[in-house]
């Protein structure tokens, strides 16, 4: 088994790698998550322009025709900076399901515009009263959708909203009217939004259905979860090297404190944790890219993710001492990713009873 990335997906690392050097210093992720739709639309352009926002689309509608793998691979570039942005939603949850089960017409409509950036897609799942993206919707389909959506993802700058509901996926077009948005406190580079939907113009999503929707909407959010995994990996890279740095540089008792060996251990065991974090993530990727089932690969990523990844970043603060935990200090930036991806796309416990039942366990 070859586990190294092919020459195209290292010009694409490269290629990332050198776009946030240039184009995302961390002032520019303060002055952006500081704004009030937490959008920066020139970033965003830029990027588009690049074609990572049609990575995953085929190129029969714009897109490179790429699959999650690729995806995954520009992501963890850009969580190096860490990079604010919609590209893991609006190709995921939002381009990747109207391919799947969208008619001939909303791909035609849709796809293209998802592909060159010029449109943003978001999905809205959560509900009053729920625990997270997997909860069973309350709100029921229709031309004309009523209720509260929470947590959606990039709600203040998307141009269309999947809406989860009890007759399947809905389309809504924002620009129709019929819907308000309030951004959340959050944590990490996606904003957050509360949906009003008042009587907003929808449409079902390909033939509608709840049922047939399920299995799309599922793997929608595996795909999500995966790349969104590879981001925070970049993330927690970039800790890591802001940690060893600081444990070389910072000096007690007239050496530097890496040298001390419970700093050194702690340290070695943040790249333990983000390797294998890392090699979960492209495993799962790959597993999604066969088509086949990819319940296991996923789930046990996303659990070992939620725990790895932040015990890397409570390393990092440790090690850093008190000048980690003060805003003015770049570490922050970080370990707001990491802890949002813990909170994001399922927990640990519903992702390991996902494996237990994969292995025939539950």
């Amino acid at each position: 088994m070859d586990l190294a990335l092919s020459d195209e997906q290292q010009m694409l690392a490269t290629s990332a790698s050198a776009f946030v050097e240039r184009w995302c210093p961390p002032a520019r992720v303060r002055q952006i998550a500081a704004d009030p739709l937490g959008h920066d639309p020139e970033l965003w352009r830029a990027m588009a322009s690049l074609g990572w926002a049609g990575l995953p689309i085929a190129d029969t509608h714009g897109g490179s025709g790429g699959g999650v793998l690729e995806l995954a691979v520009l992501c963890e570039a850009l969580g190096r900076g860490p990079v604010p942005s919609p590209i893991v939603v609006s190709t995921t949850l939002a381009a990747l399901p109207i391919a799947w089960a969208g008619h001939d017409e909303q791909r035609d409509t849709w796809l293209p515009a998802l592909s060159s950036g010029e449109a943003i897609g978001s999905l809205a799942l959560v509900e009053p009263g729920g625990h997270d993206e997997w909860d069973e919707p309350g709100l029921h389909g229709g031309p004309a959708l009523r209720g509260t959506k929470l947590l959606v993802p990039w709600a203040g700058t998307a141009d269309v909203l999947l809406v989860d509901t009890v007759d399947g996926l809905h389309l809504v077009e924002l620009r129709r009217g019929g819907t308000t948005s309030e951004r959340h406190d959050d944590l990490g580079a996606d904003p957050l939004f509360v949906v009003e939907l008042c009587d907003a113009p929808a449409e079902p999503l390909g033939a509608g259905g709840r049922e047939g929707h399920v299995p799309v909407l599922r793997r929608a959010l595996d795909c999500a979860a995966v790349v969104q995994l590879a981001y925070v990996v970049g993330a927690a890279e970039r800790a890591l090297e802001m940690t060893v740095q600081h444990a070389c540089d910072r000096h007690q008792f007239g050496r530097p404190i890496g040298s001390f060996q419970a700093v050194a251990h702690r340290c070695v065991d943040m790249r333990t944790d983000l390797d294998a974090c890392r090699y979960l993530a492209y495993r799962a990727a790959w597993a999604l890219d066969r088509g086949g089932p990819a319940d296991l690969e996923v789930a046990a990523a996303k659990a070992y993710g939620n725990e790895s990844l932040r015990r890397i970043l409570v390393h990092a603060h440790q090690v850093h001492g008190a000048i980690g935990f003060s805003t003015e200090h770049d570490l922050h930036l970080f370990t707001r990713c990491a802890k949002s991806f813990e909170l994001s796309y399922g927990s640990t416990t519903r992702h390991l009873d996902r494996v237990a039942t994969t292995m025939g366990l539950g």
